[in-house]
């Protein structure tokens, strides 16, 4: 999976579970538009384009993805959690944000990685360890 796909799918857990919008300015820049229960996503990344769509809202969060991927999250205390199936396997996605502005985000199985994110309101700042690369990414969410 490229980066900026990685970091759509796993590596923004609050965007996916949310529902809500996104620019992100890295490695692989991407967009990401809330269409009422689905999100479009249109990037620099292979494929270009993607749409997720919400089957389920909390707790529990059901997502499915065109290019296929499937994931099922929760949102225990400070903690997101997501059980990702993509066509290269199984992956936990995860992300603990204990304090509002500063999280730990990553994902072990088929996609390992690591990062910490930054957050100012709607502003965030990653780096992210992922294939032997590190990456800075910054953002905004909507």
């Amino acid at each position: 999976m490229e980066i900026g796909v990685w970091v759509w799918a796993l590596g923004t857990l609050p965007l996916a579970m949310g529902g809500g919008g996104g620019v992100a300015l890295g490695p692989q820049p991407w967009l990401a538009l809330p269409l009422g229960p689905a999100q479009f996503f249109l990037g620099f990344t292979n494929p270009p384009c993607a749409l997720r769509a919400k089957l389920l809202s909390g707790p529990w969060f059901l997502w499915a993805e065109v290019p296929p991927r499937v994931a099922l999250a929760r949102a225990p205390g400070h903690a997101l959690v997501a059980l990702v199936r993509t066509e290269s396997g199984f992956s936990l996605g995860w992300e603990i944000a204990e304090d509002p502005r500063l999280s730990l985000f990553g994902s072990l199985g088929a996609e390992n990685a690591l990062g910490v994110r930054l957050r100012h309101r709607q502003l965030w700042a990653a780096l992210l360890v992922r294939t032997g690369g590190l990456f800075a990414w910054c953002g905004l969410y909507f």
